[in-house]
């Protein structure tokens, strides 16, 4: 074989397979839900005093970072909560005398969702926002209905299917400006656990 052509020949075979490498699509996520549309929820229930408060939470998220398998994004959350079973009634200690409660919160935050290999998903978040809450009490105590803040952490870990994740999350939200005089203020965030689904 002629030593020109065979220089031509490996030379051309070398762009064939440089511009078949550089053809292929790479792999990164692609949300199935439009940006508008909320793309997870999570059903749980929070235990704090005795109180616990069962938690729908309905989340927006939108990736500023995406790999095939990485990806952090910002979040905004609506959730909605009321008391299931109240706390056991002491004397002398009025905040006891609970008789209904809502806990309802808007938040916004950032996160991080991760898919490993065999199927396996996990993420981590941090949000904040006003929660909005009413204490309603027995015996003649007056409504406790406040606004404050909330800081709420959250982990998240399951199976990653198809088109959806779905696992267990546990979290801890803490409130900050309440008032002494708040009879209500020992019962808002705390420990929560439930199932999330994300199909972001």
């Amino acid at each position: 074989m002629d030593r020109k052509l065979f220089v031509l020949l490996v030379f051309t075979l070398g762009l064939v397979s440089t511009a078949q490498a550089q053809s292929r699509p790479r792999r990164v996520h692609t949300s199935p839900t439009p940006a508008w549309l909320p793309r997870g929820v999570l059903v749980g229930a929070s235990l704090r005093e005795e109180l616990l408060t069962t938690r729908l939470k309905v989340q927006w998220e939108w990736a500023f970072f995406q790999d095939r398998k990485d990806a952090f994004v910002f979040l905004l959350e609506g959730g909605v909560g009321w008391g299931a079973s109240m706390p056991t009634p002491e004397a002398g200690k009025p905040e006891t005398l609970l008789g209904s409660y809502y806990e309802h919160t808007a938040q916004v935050g950032v996160g991080y969702r991760n898919h490993l290999p065999h199927g396996l998903h996990w993420g981590f978040q941090v949000t904040g926002g006003p929660v909005f809450y009413g204490a309603h009490f027995d015996g003649g105590a007056p409504a406790d209905k406040n606004t404050v803040g909330i800081i709420e952490g959250r982990l998240q870990a399951g199976y990653q299917f198809d088109t959806f994740a779905l696992g267990l999350a546990v979290g801890y939200g803490e409130p900050f400006g309440l008032k002494r005089r708040y009879l209500g203020r020992s019962f808002v965030g705390g420990p929560l656990l439930g199932l999330f689904v994300d199909w972001r």
